[in-house]
């Protein structure tokens, strides 16, 4: 029953759609003809006049011929003033070709009757001239009336027929022949109008044909906006929703990871550890293919040194690999230092996705990197080869593709990612001008090759920013962090991190009382940390204040640092615009926060040794995920 409810539905949606076309057609027909009849009934009512003063009495009486001029233009006027009625409409009513069709009989009609007449009753070179006359007549009105074989027929019958049939009741041989050839012309007339209409119809057919797939196109563009913006919105939402659970849990985790002695539970909170930086990577991940998708995804141009950056992933994946009993190789010729121009987050997040690949996927032997770069050109090559299990060739070309894994990976290996990475850092890599390819031969290992644009940078300069780290703390050895935080455990995992990194920190639950500490004269902070979406006044509302009464005041610029759980590039030019210095997304990591009071506070602080590179080393570098100053 459902199906032929809905087969029904479908074929009164489809007879619908036929009639507006077939009404579209016919519309756009009346109006050719219309545009051809404005001129044409002036034309034949002034030949009308002519004819008759010439013929009036030899062909016909001069009553007869007086009567017949009167009723041709009586009918005229009338198929003028229609012509005028219809020219006023903005949408004329389907009745409108029917009548336009039966005032053209009509006048046809009169035409017809004079043939009638003539040809019948007429002397010899008179009812020939006047058929001829009629003929012509026809055949002129044929070029504006053929966008319609009922139109034609409707106007040429009328003439024609009656013609030939007077011409056939003189009972001559010449006059039968010259009837033949009129019913000849006629018939030649309507093939000719239905040919001609055929194709009208058809290039009408397609012009709407074509408005209504662009229309469609136009909509489907409007909803996939539409949709786009609301998954953005959504992703986005979510990605706030989910860090600030993820702050806490990796924050007390790792406070419990420094605190714990005993090999069991150590352990057990390194899986937890594990696998909230592992929800993170795939939240990160979606966030990331959203943005592609949506056409956001942006590439940030930063000086920055190649060579440490590879220094740095070669200690995290030597550890990674000692750990899984593998040996990591780093071959290449960079000079130290390579200053360049580019991403270094997304270039370290695109390696990061390859080398953290290689090892998954390699159980025995070896992963080696080889980079180098042409300084001519600029461009540079990283390629990681492993020793592992391999790729099936007809996996290569689906690797690539957004949620899809090779068929040789293993449940466990297919259960550690959502099948987002290669698809990321393939765009990434294009975005930076370059491309990611692979080759594999099963049993024997894969080679992936990472090509990017990274231009030279000229050692030693420096951006100009709001606010220079050095500039901070001149000699200071003794820093105070204020924290405005209103989540209460996301508040005391950032308190606690701030008293291993050994600065004083003091909390404020909302923007209000971030800015009356902030601009208080004994014990001033030296660094605000400062959450964007809290109760009373926001994260944004607060720095502006603070900005305008420092100005106001005098007051030294204290570096205000975003903490906030939206990583959105546009929350991120929102902070910027409020006049933050710097972004540290959550959930970060201790050593995260380290290194950004490290940055500005200048050398006030150490951050944590040990525990970086243990940390980074099981993470993957929380600064795969870009969390760049803003100021870069």
């Amino acid at each position: 029953m459902l199906l032929f409810q809905s087969l029904t539905r479908s074929w009164h949606r489809k007879d619908d759609q036929a009639l507006r076309v077939s009404n579209q057609v016919e519309s756009e027909q009346l109006q050719m003809i219309w545009a051809h009849a404005r001129i044409g009934v002036v034309v034949a009512s002034a030949f009308a006049i002519a004819l008759a003063w010439s013929l009036r009495g030899q062909a016909a009486p001069t009553l007869i011929v007086d009567a017949w001029l009167a009723s041709k233009l009586l009918v005229s006027a009338f198929r003028i003033g229609q012509g005028s009625m219809y020219a006023r409409q903005v949408r004329p009513g389907s009745h409108w070709g029917a009548s336009t069709l039966l005032a053209l009989v009509i006048d046809a009609l009169v035409w017809g009757a004079a043939g009638l007449y003539v040809s019948a009753l007429s002397p010899q070179p008179i009812h020939s001239f006047f058929a001829a006359a009629l003929a012509c007549i026809s055949c002129v009105a044929t070029f504006g009336l053929q966008v319609s074989a009922r139109f034609t027929a409707g106007y040429a019958a009328p003439i024609l027929a009656p013609t030939a049939l007077g011409m056939m009741l003189r009972g001559d041989a010449l006059s039968g022949l010259g009837s033949l050839g009129l019913c000849l012309l006629l018939g030649l007339q309507i093939a000719t109008a239905m040919r001609s209409e055929r194709r009208v119809v058809e290039g009408i057919q397609l012009r709407l044909h074509a408005q209504a797939l662009a229309h469609e196109k136009e909509e489907a563009l409007k909803t996939a906006v539409r949709q786009s913006a609301v998954k953005t919105q959504f992703l986005a939402n979510i990605s706030h929703e989910l860090r600030t659970p993820l702050q806490g849990i990796l924050g007390m985790s790792k406070l419990l990871h420094l605190a714990e002695q005993d090999p069991t539970a150590l352990r057990r909170i390194e899986l937890i550890e594990s696998s909230g930086t592992h929800l993170l990577a795939l939240i990160n991940d979606l966030l990331d293919i959203s943005r592609i998708e949506a056409g956001q995804f942006m590439i940030r141009h930063e000086r920055h040194d190649l060579s440490t950056q590879i220094e740095q992933l070669a200690g995290i994946y030597t550890m990674r690999a000692e750990d899984k009993g593998l040996q990591f190789k780093v071959n290449g010729h960079l000079p130290s230092p390579c200053w360049v121009m580019g991403d270094p987050a997304r270039f370290r997040q695109v390696l990061h996705n390859l080398l953290g690949n290689a090892i998954k996927f390699t159980q025995a032997g070896s992963v080696t990197l080889t980079i180098d770069r042409d300084a001519a050109s600029g461009v540079v090559r990283a390629e990681v080869r492993d020793s592992g299990c391999g790729i099936p060739p007809d996996d290569l070309g689906k690797i690539f593709e957004a949620f899809q894994q090779s068929a040789n990976s293993s449940a466990e290996q297919a259960a550690q990612g959502a099948g987002l990475g290669l698809t990321i850092a393939r765009d990434i890599a294009r975005a930076m001008k370059g491309d990611i390819s692979a080759r594999s031969v099963m049993g024997e290992g894969t080679t992936m090759v990472f090509t990017a644009c990274l231009p030279d940078a000229m050692a030693g300069t420096i951006e100009d920013t709001p606010l220079t780290a050095q500039a901070a703390f001149q000699g200071s050895r003794h820093c105070r962090i204020l924290l405005a935080e209103d989540n209460e455990i996301n508040a005391l995992v950032a308190m606690n991190f701030l008293e291993i990194i050994g600065v004083d920190a003091e909390r404020v639950p909302h923007g209000a009382d971030a800015l009356s500490k902030a601009l208080r004269t004994l014990q001033r902070p030296d660094i605000v940390l400062m959450d964007c979406h809290m109760p009373v006044l926001n994260g944004y509302e607060a720095t502006r204040m603070i900005r305008l009464k420092e100005r106001e005041l005098g007051l030294r610029r204290v570096p205000i640092i975003a903490l906030t759980a939206t990583t959105t590039d546009a929350e991120r030019q929102d902070c910027l615009d409020a006049g933050m210095d710097d972004f540290l997304a959550k959930p970060c990591t201790l050593e995260d926060l380290g290194r950004v009071i490290k940055r500005w506070s200048g050398d006030a602080l150490t951050p944590p040794g040990a525990a970086t590179k243990s940390q980074e080393a099981m993470t993957g570098e929380t600064e795969a995920s870009p969390r760049a100053s803003l100021q870069t």
